[in-house]
């Protein structure tokens, strides 16, 4: 597998790791730990390999890489007898965490079907520039479905309330408007 394929698949699991982790922040206490979980292990699932340059745990990676589907989904069915709501289980955030398990899922598929009973030998580094431009495109799709996900959790909207609860105004001291001249 190209080493370039290899870190958009560790992307994928970053990104649906970081929305886990702040759906967990507002989630029922039934499902916080459930999601708190499943977003540390996508996470350290990431950097394993990342460091490892193969994937680690493939059978697990790929079980566990529908777990935040089924967790979803019974919650969904579940209802009110797991205090699940819109606003504590984001539709949109975790339709997008859906999408990047499921490219892990594939990918640990596809690398399970060729070689079923090894891990597949480390990749080939492509070009220095290639590999630059392959990990930006990465970073980019990956933050183009995590970002706005994570505008969508509580924890999001916390962030973008302030501390305080200002909103998104920002006032700047000595600034009395433009009609004081």
């Amino acid at each position: 597998m190209i080493a370039l394929t290899r870190i958009w698949i560790a992307f994928a699991a970053l990104g649906a790791g970081l929305i886990h982790l702040a759906v967990a922040a507002g989630a029922p206490p039934v499902l916080l730990a459930v999601f708190l979980v499943l977003g540390a292990a996508e996470i350290a699932w990431c950097v394993a390999t990342m460091v490892t340059s193969r994937f680690p745990l493939r059978q697990l990676a790929l079980v566990g890489s529908l777990l935040p589907l089924v967790a979803w989904a019974s919650a969904l069915v579940l209802g009110d007898a797991v205090g699940a709501t819109v606003e504590n289980l984001p539709p949109v955030a975790l339709a997008s965490a859906t999408l990047l398990d499921v490219v892990v899922g594939v990918a640990m598929a596809v690398s399970l079907r060729r070689s079923p009973d090894a891990s597949p030998l480390p990749a080939a580094e492509p070009a220095a520039g290639w590999t630059v431009l392959g990990l930006t495109a990465g970073a980019l799709v990956m933050s183009a479905l995590t970002l706005p996900a994570l505008g969508q959790t509580q924890a999001g909207i916390d962030a973008m309330n302030g501390p305080h609860g200002h909103g998104h105004s920002v006032e700047v001291p000595g600034d009395a408007g433009h009609d004081a001249h």
